[in-house]
This record gives C-alpha cells, sequence and structure tokens, in this order.
C-alpha cells in the first residue's frame, strides 16, 4: 500500500497556483523523494494556466522539470489540477490523460485534483486535495485518502496520503489571505518573461518558510 506524504512547501505552491487564476484551469507536478518508504511530495512545479490538451508546450515543460528533478535527485512524484469550474472535483478526460503521461515517467505517481471552493476553508482540518491512484486502468478516487480513511472502491490496497504536519493548512490559509499568489510564477508566464523562476520559485518558498 503505497504512502504519499505531502509538504508544506508543496501544499501552499499548489494552492496558490491555483488561487493565482481562479477563472482558469491550472496545471502543475509534485516532485519528490522515496525515504523510508514513503514518498515524500516537497516541492510544487506550476506548469500553466493557459492549455488544457496535451501539446507541444507540455513536452518542453516536462522535459525541462525531468532535468531539473534529475539535477536536484528528485522524482516526478504527481500531477496536480485545479478545474475550471470550482464545483468540479473530477478528473476530466484530458487531466487524465496529463496524468496517464506522468506515469510514463514515473509508475508510482498520483494524480491531485484541488478541491478550490473548498482550500480557503481547508484549516478545519482537510486538505483541498483529492487524491486519485491509477488502478485497474483506469484512475480512481481515493475516497477519505486524507483522512486515513480510504474505501474499498478505492482499489485492493488503497493508497494512504496525508500532510506532513496539521501547520500545512495554516501556512496556506495565511498565504491565500496575504495574496501571496501574485509571487507564484508557472511555465506560461515564463515564456512570456524568461526571467520568472517557475521551476523553483525561490523567493515563494522562503515566504513560505517563515509564513
Amino acid at each position: 500500500m503505497p504512502e504519499y506524504v505531502v509538504s508544506s512547501q508543496a501544499y501552499a505552491k499548489a494552492i496558490l497556483h491555483c488561487a493565482k487564476y481562479p477563472w482558469a484551469a491550472v496545471q502543475g507536478l509534485f516532485l519528490g523523494e522515496k525515504k523510508e518508504g514513503k514518498f515524500r511530495l516537497t516541492d510544487a512545479v506550476p506548469l500553466s494556466h493557459n492549455w488544457t490538451q496535451l501539446t507541444p508546450m507540455f513536452d518542453v515543460a516536462l522535459q525541462q522539470v525531468q532535468l531539473y528533478a534529475k539535477s536536484n535527485n528528485l522524482l516526478v512524484l504527481g500531477y496536480y489540477v485545479a478545474n475550471e469550474d470550482p464545483e468540479s472535483v473530477q478528473l476530466s478526460a484530458s487531466s487524465a490523460l496529463f496524468a496517464k503521461t506522468i506515469l510514463s515517467i514515473n509508475s508510482d505517481a498520483a494524480a491531485f485534483v484541488i478541491d478550490a471552493k473548498n482550500f480557503k476553508t481547508s484549516q478545519a482540518g482537510q486538505p483541498a486535495l483529492v487524491a486519485f491512484s491509477y488502478v485497474d486502468s483506469q484512475w480512481k478516487e481515493q475516497t477519505g485518502a486524507f483522512s486515513g480513511s480510504a474505501s474499498k472502491g478505492s482499489g485492493k490496497n488503497p493508497a494512504t496520503f496525508s500532510l506532513e504536519n496539521n501547520q500545512a493548512l495554516t501556512t496556506a490559509r495565511i498565504l491565500v489571505e496575504e495574496r501571496a499568489e501574485v509571487g507564484i510564477y508557472d511555465f506560461d508566464e515564463h515564456l512570456e518573461n524568461v526571467s520568472l523562476d517557475w521551476l523553483q520559485n525561490n523567493a515563494l518558498n522562503e515566504r513560505i518558510r517563515t509564513a
């Protein structure tokens, strides 16, 4: 049974990417490592807020992320998306294809849909992430994953998901309230201004650490 642990930095950056473009479908990747038998998602790399189909630009971005991950001894461990419709927390057909592409890089990768309507109130105890695992040749929602009570419908050996600590929810909420999303940049923005740091977003990383 695979176990995934999402860091404060990875969670906050995915939430902020969504908050920056609340009218658009946003997509990104989670990077991390396998340590002590767990997949630890330590960072998020924002990809797009402009395209929702597989395009040559996605291939270019993915290649750059893979090179960056390899040079930093990291793995591509997940795909995240926030749907254009904030009421939708399911993987669309196109998002499922994006996520399956990540599986070709790492068969242990998971997929996540950001629950956009919920993340401002996620301090109540549940992260605004809906987790999916690839089971029986399809993406299946891991119902109750972050509560430690994944349902039988999630597969024979459902994956488990958790945040590294409860502070991750508070940190993300504080940053959203501060409008810190203005400081996160994705690959789309990098194409318009190549000086923007989309792979690391180092300035934002420092703000997350001090939030």
